[in-house]
């Protein structure tokens, strides 16, 4: 009887056993994160799609007319009023002015009349009521507006804080009234708690409002914002208006005012204080407001020599903007780098006639 065949096997190479306790291991995982990454991807396309559409409906359907922001904290819209609408800017015979103080830092545009944490606040603003004042101010200056159809409204404030980014005051105290829905001059402080109706007429102010973007302190809102109106305008002001804290007005209608040889009596100051249960402490405000910025300017009127008034200038310039001014209002480019301490001569100033 023949023995049975015997079937040899091979026996496996060193090599092979190495690679399937090493490669198979490797080759499953690699296997399973492909799947996952394929799944992952359509949750992930899915969900793009359903932001999508979402984003879509959100803006009233294709092309949609909201611009910026999110569900209901968008404000600006196709329909919002441009800006010289019926060329209602470039007709404007009246400069009203708001001064900058401060600049947003937070998307919670809504809470700007009440919060601090909304702000770039420095330490002797904190808890002293300044985000009702600048809303307050943004009212004023609108409601300015609303009374005179031939003004145009300037939000004068430049890129002061190093922390926030290039961000500006004017630009920020633009968006608050948007955010707000301050164009008709309504009143959103009403003691009944409800907003105080505004304008029954359609307002044009925001169609006349733009921004001063490169003003360090008070002195340089008054003065950019007139080129800022001839830029617009073509030729300067008739009149201005300004709108600031009460403690402010000495310096504006004593020093300032008469630094640019302006005439007083083609000028008004508009003084607003927020209540003092906010905080706000005026007469704290008005012998910081002495110390640090009066008596400066007394003896230096431009604010070129002073330390103080240099220092603040520098410290509130961070990202060492330059002004364009004297090109787009070469009229002024005496004054604009006029040092004193004597006062410029009235002739020199484009506004000699007034």
């Amino acid at each position: 009887m023949p023995r049975p065949r015997r079937v040899m096997r091979a026996r496996p190479h060193p090599a092979h056993a190495w690679m399937r306790r090493r490669l198979l291991p490797c080759l499953l995982l690699s296997g399973a994160l492909y799947a996952a990454k394929l799944a992952g991807s359509r949750v992930l396309d899915a969900a793009v799609r359903s932001s999508a559409v979402n984003a879509r409906g959100m803006m009233g359907g294709r092309g949609g007319g909201r611009l910026r922001g999110g569900g209901d904290r968008v404000w600006v819209h196709e329909d919002s009023q441009a800006f010289n609408e019926q060329s209602v800017a470039s007709k404007a015979t009246h400069l009203i002015i708001v001064a900058g103080h401060s600049v947003l830092i937070s998307g919670d545009v809504a809470a700007a009349a009440h919060s601090d944490a909304v702000w770039w606040l420095y330490d002797y603003q904190r808890n002293r009521g300044l985000p009702r004042a600048i809303a307050m101010h943004i009212q004023a200056g609108i409601r300015l507006a609303l009374d005179d159809e031939r003004s145009l409204l300037v939000f004068s404030g430049g890129e002061t804080r190093a922390q926030t980014g290039p961000e500006t005051e004017g630009g920020s105290y633009f968006r608050v009234a948007d955010a707000l829905d301050l164009w008709d001059g309504r009143d959103i402080f009403a003691e009944d708690g409800d907003e105080a109706a505004g304008s029954a007429t359609q307002s044009t102010v925001r169609a006349r409002t733009v921004t001063e973007e490169y003003a360090t302190d008070s002195f340089e809102n008054l003065l950019f914002s007139i080129c800022r109106f001839r830029e617009v305008t073509g030729s300067y002001p008739a009149r201005i208006s300004l709108v600031s804290f009460s403690f402010k007005q000495t310096r504006f209608e004593t020093l300032h005012v008469g630094a640019l040889q302006w005439p007083l009596d083609n000028f008004s100051y508009v003084g607003v204080d927020p209540p003092a249960s906010t905080g706000f402490d005026l007469r704290a405000s008005s012998e910081g407001e002495r110390n640090n910025s009066l008596l400066p300017f007394q003896s230096d009127p431009y604010g070129c020599h002073t330390d103080i008034l240099q220092r603040k200038r520098k410290e509130r310039n961070p990202f060492s903007r330059k002004a364009p001014y004297e090109l787009t209002c070469p009229e002024m480019k005496e004054l604009l780098h006029w040092c004193g301490p004597k006062l410029i001569a009235k002739a020199k100033v484009p506004w000699n006639l007034l």
